[in-house]
């Protein structure tokens, strides 16, 4: 009879998926990096604006570059009026998960 061999699942641990010049994840150092910059720095420094900027225009914004992408920004970000009918449906219990998903 032949003995069991546990395998050991490595996973992808090791293997590029994609190139990007978008970020760097330096697992050995612990760094991660967004268009050359150190994440902790932008957490640290940045708005989420200024690094969604980042991530699309592959710079940091000025102030009047932030200030136009922030309105235009804000003319995106309301729902709806039939999802929020529909939000107003969902039961009073229901879990924040599955209101999330159904309104997606």
């Amino acid at each position: 009879m032949e003995e069991c061999q546990p395998v050991l699942n490595t996973g992808l641990r090791g293997v590029v998926i994609a190139d990007t010049r978008i970020c760097d994840v330096d697992g050995a150092n612990g760094r991660l990096i967004y268009r050359g910059y150190l994440i902790e720095d932008l957490a640290k420094n940045a708005t989420f604006e200024e690094v969604v900027y980042l991530l699309l225009y592959e710079k940091l914004p000025d102030r009047a570059q932030l200030e136009e992408f922030k309105r235009r920004l804000d003319v995106q970000q309301g729902l709806p009026p039939a999802v929020i009918s529909a939000l107003k449906t969902m039961p009073k219990d229901a879990l924040p998960m599955d209101v999330l998903q159904a309104a997606v």
